[in-house]
């Protein structure tokens, strides 16, 4: 694998997740509809709960329609990128500045789609035995 078809690679999907980031912060469903797999879902493992994009999309288009669709952008510490070997899927961890993380799976069927949301499990400290 060469370095430049990671590059295009990493270059492609960064402005598709821009693109796909903006339409969820801006309530645009539509959007979030075209960079989304038919299989995406967001998993929230801390309550045990997964929401398909159908639910979603109904619930962001009501919040909309109603005036009250303010997420809150995370303040990101670092993203972290990692391609599997035909470059068809990544998947990409991001730090928050609070300690959380959050997983995107993404893959690659002639253009980059989201499959999975996952916002991670806070991990319990170790302890000194």
């Amino acid at each position: 694998m060469q370095y430049y078809e990671v590059s295009t690679m990493d270059n492609q999907l960064e402005q598709i997740r821009d693109i796909w980031s903006n339409a969820f912060f801006t309530g645009n469903f539509e959007v979030l509809a075209q960079y989304e797999h038919e299989q995406f879902k967001v998993v929230y493992e801390q309550e045990g709960r997964v929401e398909s994009n159908f639910t979603r999309y109904e619930r962001i288009a009501h919040a909309v329609k109603n005036g009250v669709w303010k997420p809150q952008q995370p303040l990101i510490e670092f993203e972290e990128f990692e391609f599997d070997r035909d470059l068809t899927h990544c998947k990409v961890l991001i730090g928050l500045e609070d300690q959380k993380k959050i997983q995107e799976l993404w893959v690659n069927e002639g253009t980059w789609k989201i499959i999975e949301l996952r916002f991670l499990k806070p991990k319990k400290p170790q302890q000194d035995e």
